[in-house]
């Protein structure tokens, strides 16, 4: 549902009951911390960005040649961020000037 495309099944509005899900959960589980719907989303879209840029190095250095230090390991949330999207949602490379469609899609749904 928080993935998918928006078409006859995946509504904006169902996308935003399933974050206030989430937020329920989380807020039942943390609640010192109380934490909406939209900070939950935005949340995601953050560690998602940042394990994507983590993840898209840690490529680039697996495939350079040398006999350099063993490489870096993942981050724990860069690691869980990588079984959630899985191999294919992370390139390695991109246009230097390109954008995140996922961030395109969450700026669009704030602006609704």
């Amino acid at each position: 549902m928080l993935r998918g495309k928006f078409g006859p099944t995946v509504t904006s509005q169902g996308k935003r009951r399933a974050w206030d899900t989430i937020s329920q959960t989380i807020n039942a589980s943390f609640p010192l911390v109380v934490r909406t719907g939209d900070d939950c989303e935005k949340r995601w879209y953050v560690l998602q960005s940042k394990a994507k840029d983590e993840i898209a190095a840690h490529k680039r250095e697996s495939s350079l040649t040398g006999g350099g230090p063993p490489e870096k390991r993942l981050s724990q949330v860069a690691d869980t961020v990588f079984q959630v999207l899985g191999h294919s949602e992370v390139s390695v490379t991109g246009l230097p000037t390109g954008i995140d469609t996922s961030m395109m899609q969450a700026l669009e749904m704030q602006q609704r």
